[in-house]
Parts: C-alpha cells; structure tokens; sequence
C-alpha cells in the first residue's frame, strides 16, 4: 500500500510559534520534521509525548476531593452577586 501525504493546518500564537521555530532550527530540524516525528510517537505509543502532570491533582487537592466525596466538607453560602477580596473572604470562613 503506499503512502499518500496529507495536510494538518492549525492556528497558534505568534509569539509561541517563533519561540518554537528557533528551538527546532537550533535542533537542525524543519516544523514539518518536528510535527511528523510528534505524530508518529503519538500513533507508536498511543499517548501524547508531554509531560501532563500539571493536570493531575495534588496531595491537598485529593485530600478536599475526598473531604467533598464523603459528604464531611464544609460548606459556605453567598448570596448571588456579592463578592469578597481573599482575605474578606477568608475572614468570613473563619469568624462564621
């Protein structure tokens, strides 16, 4: 069976792309190089080859998760419409 080419066309920020296209030059690399060898590591080990752990929860959020889970949270009402700096905020939690 032979291969046929095809085209990917995507919209990126300028600033982002620049930065990008003078890391792959220093690589010796041209985009199109760089986004066929993301793709096909993509399709060889159906996953995306960037760390994503940003995305995953930490210690404390996983511990509020549970909190929330298990029907123990606390909870707090404001009206609709009012809003409360951080600090004013925290203050209310605390104080009642």
């Amino acid at each position: 069976m032979a291969l046929t080419n095809a085209s990917i066309s995507f919209r990126t920020v300028e600033q982002t792309k620049s930065e990008a296209y003078q890391v792959i030059e220093q690589y010796g690399l041209t985009p199109s190089q760089v986004f066929n060898m993301f793709l096909a590591q993509i399709a060889k080990t159906r996953s995306i080859p960037v760390d994503l752990n940003y995305l995953r929860p930490n210690k404390e959020t996983l511990a509020a998760m549970d909190e929330l889970d298990s029907g123990n949270a606390e909870s707090f009402f404001i009206e609709a419409g009012e809003n409360y700096s951080v600090e004013e905020f925290t203050k209310r939690i605390l104080n009642g």
